[in-house]
């Protein structure tokens, strides 16, 4: 197959985001953003007529947006007709600088139209990494992205990125995909069966352990 730079058809990076407000921010510790979801990005104009990258979470709301660098950047390649998609890595609340700020990161992805089949399963392997906690490297080298065209359900994560700290005192809120999140996905996607035996499986563990309390006399 015909090797390809990387440029030429696809871009991935990790890029910080900031919130607009601490309400916004707390809206990231909720159940409609957990790490591994994918969601889209709106470009809003600022005060200085500047487009601002917005992430979109698969709710339609707006969570958070990137700086002028990346919000540029991914202006360009949006400008090029192609595919802008995030995927959500961590969120963090610093208490510096004062009053504190809600931020993470996510992996920018993007990618050119004609790909566009190879890439999105591609996208969902990644989500599905980036889900149970690795914390994918985005970037592909020219090989890597020969393989994902041939073969893009094969793709296995190769390395990993360290989650960056924050200035400050810093609280890591999600880095990985929770049983709770995992719940909530299988009802969505109406599984009712997987959702009962979530609960139920939950509801054991928690017997469990209030008989185990009772058997020891701590109650």
């Amino acid at each position: 197959m015909t090797s390809h730079k990387p440029g030429d058809i696809y871009f991935g990076e990790y890029v910080r985001f900031s919130t607009s407000d601490k309400k916004v921010g707390a809206a990231l510790a909720g159940p409609d953003n957990a790490v591994g979801d994918i969601g889209t990005i709106e470009f809003v104009l600022d005060d200085s007529k500047r487009q601002v990258a917005w992430l979109k979470n698969p709710y339609g709301q707006l969570v958070g947006f990137l700086n002028n660098h990346d919000s540029y950047n991914a202006a360009v390649m949006a400008a090029k007709g192609w595919e802008l998609h995030y995927v959500l890595s961590f969120t963090a609340y610093s208490e510096e600088p004062e009053p504190g700020e809600y931020w993470g990161q996510v992996a920018l992805i993007a990618f050119a139209p004609r790909y566009a089949e190879e890439f999105n399963v591609f996208l969902k392997a990644f989500a599905k990494a980036a889900g149970d906690g690795s914390r994918p490297d985005p970037k592909l080298s020219n090989d890597s992205i020969v393989s994902v065209l041939a073969n893009p359900a094969e793709w296995k994560p190769s390395s990993k990125i360290k989650i960056p700290r924050g200035g400050g005192r810093t609280a890591i809120l999600k880095d990985h995909r929770s049983v709770h999140d995992s719940m909530l996905d299988a009802a969505r996607s109406k599984k009712v069966g997987c959702y009962i035996v979530s609960w139920a499986f939950i509801l054991a563990v928690v017997t469990l352990v209030v008989w185990a309390l009772h058997k020891f006399g701590l109650f």
